[in-house]
C-alpha cells in the first residue's frame, strides 16, 4: 500500500494558521508516540482502519476520501487528546512518519486477525 495513503492530513494542516503558531516545537519522540497511539486505539478506531482498507481496493473514490479523512481525524485526536502532542506538532515530519508507522503497524495487526480467523 502506498505510504502517502496513511498521511493525508499533511495536506490539510499545511496552510493551518493554528498548527504553525508555534515555531519552534520540542521535538516529538516518534516511537513513543506510535505506542501511545497503539495503546489507545479501540475496536471503533480500528473500524476506520477496515473501512478505508476495504474501500482502497474497490475504486471507490467517495468512500475512500470519506476514510481517510475519518482516518486522519482519529489519528489526530488520538495524538492531541491521549498522547500530550500539542497542535504545532501535527505537520512536522516527526509526526508524519509517527502516523505513516501508527498505520502501518494497526493495517498489519487487522491483517493476523483476519488470516486467523482462516485458521
Amino acid at each position: 500500500m502506498n505510504s502517502a495513503r496513511w498521511v493525508p492530513f499533511s495536506l490539510l494542516l499545511a496552510g493551518s494558521p493554528i498548527v504553525s503558531a508555534h515555531a519552534n516545537p520540542a521535538p516529538l519522540d516518534e516511537a513513543r508516540l506510535v505506542q501511545c497511539m497503539l495503546e489507545h486505539t479501540t475496536s471503533d478506531d480500528e473500524a476506520v482502519f477496515k473501512d478505508m482498507m476495504v474501500a482502497a481496493p474497490n475504486d471507490d473514490s467517495g468512500a475512500l476520501k470519506a476514510s481517510l479523512v475519518q482516518l486522519s481525524s482519529l489519528m489526530m485526536n488520538l495524538a492531541l487528546t491521549k498522547c500530550e502532542v500539542g497542535m504545532s506538532m501535527l505537520a512536522t515530519p516527526q509526526f508524519q512518519a509517527a502516523a505513516e508507522l501508527y498505520g502501518r503497524q494497526v493495517g498489519e495487526k487487522l491483517m493476523k486477525k483476519a488470516f486467523e480467523k482462516l485458521n
